[in-house]
């Protein structure tokens, strides 16, 4: 039954949040400096619509991501849904849209996401992701700048303690290539690895008929975690080609990682299995102290493309935005540089325009405060400067307690210092 009365005390639904002032500022730094990081790097953006048709959106995700999408209905009877992340769009473009465009495509993005998961610190139905994806690309030098411009990218947000949880998603299911994955035996296999669950993976490695080798080297992955010696390890364990082939894509990776002088912050792991259930190749997710849950996660999806047109091969990741403000939230400063009196003179008008192309933030009273009215509501904003006319064409400026008279061209000298 449709009702008028207005919602109690006109809160926000479950799962979302108002941001303003510093808080607001500090989001919107962190999502300026992660832009100018991907850009640097040959990444340009891309803006992608907020829903689409829900099937487009369920394109090879996960039943999880798929039971979290927020649905609803036009009135043409169309099933659409709010984005839950930005690579199917990404992949809906290039695939229609960009197609025979020169390759590799680099883009980025900023912009929120919605799923309906279960709400808590970092967690919310609403939130912001910033990431990129590079397609068309199929090597191993491909995996290795997404990586690292990972590693930047939390290097500029001024993280000190953190760690990119390096895996293969290729190895797992090399093993299980020649395996019957009926009833979703590679989900069960990987939900058990992801939680470590040595008793859950027993019982679904029984379930499935499978040489002793081959399960030998499954009950290993959960253990494979640490450095190159991983590597060899699971190598020895490797029961054919395609998990062989697996793991020297990793040891590839890892080497170029080595060279470019992040690979301190890598710890390879063959147990990141978690991902999206489009992912192909490397897969893997960056943690920082503090938090019990990764900040940012990324893999190689090289099939997601053909769905919408031309099969390319493509890496990504998406970072969260509200629980890096977790970790790190920028110290901002909102509050005016100068506030101004409402002078109707030209030449007063024409001061603040110059102030603020000089880039300091200037408010011009628009109340007709006067005196100590203005500079009342000055201190309330926590402004630095308050600039009063006078009745002979100068100015009263007021710094702090302190109260002198300046000249328009003395204004115009000290301009320069008040951003500093």
């Amino acid at each position: 039954m449709l009702t008028n009365e207005r919602p109690p005390g006109f809160q926000l639904p479950h799962g979302l949040a108002d941001l303003f002032f510093e808080h607001a500022e500090a989001k919107a730094r962190v999502e300026r400096l992660l832009e100018e990081t991907f850009s640097r790097w040959g990444y340009t953006r891309i803006v992608l619509p907020t829903f689409e048709y829900a099937e487009t959106l369920s394109t090879e995700a996960s039943p999880r991501l798929v039971d979290e999408m927020y649905r609803f209905f036009d009135r043409d009877g169309h099933s659409l849904a709010l984005r839950p992340d930005m690579t199917v769009s990404t992949a809906r473009v290039v695939g229609t849209k960009l197609y025979d465009h020169a390759l590799p495509l680099r883009f980025y993005y900023a912009g929120n996401v919605f799923r309906h998961v279960e709400t808590q610190a970092g967690h919310r139905r609403e939130f912001t992701q910033a990431g990129v994806e590079l397609i068309g690309a199929a090597t191993p030098e491909a995996d290795a700048e997404v990586v690292a411009l990972t590693i930047h990218a939390l290097q500029a947000l001024r993280l000190r303690e953190f760690q990119v949880n390096l895996g293969q998603v290729g190895y797992l299911r090399g093993l299980l290539c020649e395996a019957d994955d009926g009833n979703g035996a590679l989900r069960n296999l990987e939900q058990a690895i992801e939680r470590k669950n040595p008793l859950a993976l027993e019982r679904y490695l029984e379930e499935m008929n499978l040489p002793e080798d081959t399960r030998r080297a499954i009950r290993a992955i959960p253990t494979l975690a640490g450095d190159e010696a991983v590597l060899d390890e699971a190598e020895r364990l490797a029961t054919n080609t395609a998990s062989r082939e697996a793991i020297e894509r990793l040891r590839a990776v890892y080497g170029i990682l080595r060279v470019e002088g992040v690979a301190e912050h890598v710890i390879l792991d063959l147990g990141e299995v978690r991902a999206m259930g489009y992912y192909t190749g490397v897969a893997y997710h960056a943690y920082a102290a503090g938090l019990g849950f990764p900040i940012c996660s990324g893999g190689r999806y090289d099939h997601l493309a053909s769905h919408f047109g031309a099969d390319l091969p493509a890496i990504g990741f998406a970072l969260g935005i509200e629980r890096v403000l977790l970790l790190s939230e920028p110290q901002v400063d909102i509050a005016p540089h100068l506030v101004m009196c409402a002078c109707a003179h030209p030449a007063c008008r024409a001061l603040a325009t110059e102030a603020r192309d000089a880039g300091l933030r200037v408010e011009v009273d628009v109340l007709g405060r006067t005196g100590e009215d203005l500079a009342a509501y000055a201190r309330q904003q926590g402004a630095h400067r308050v600039l009063l006319c006078d009745d002979g064409g100068g100015y009263r400026l007021i710094e702090g307690d302190r109260e002198r008279s300046v000249s328009p061209e003395g204004v115009r000298e000290e301009m320069p210092s008040w951003l500093r």
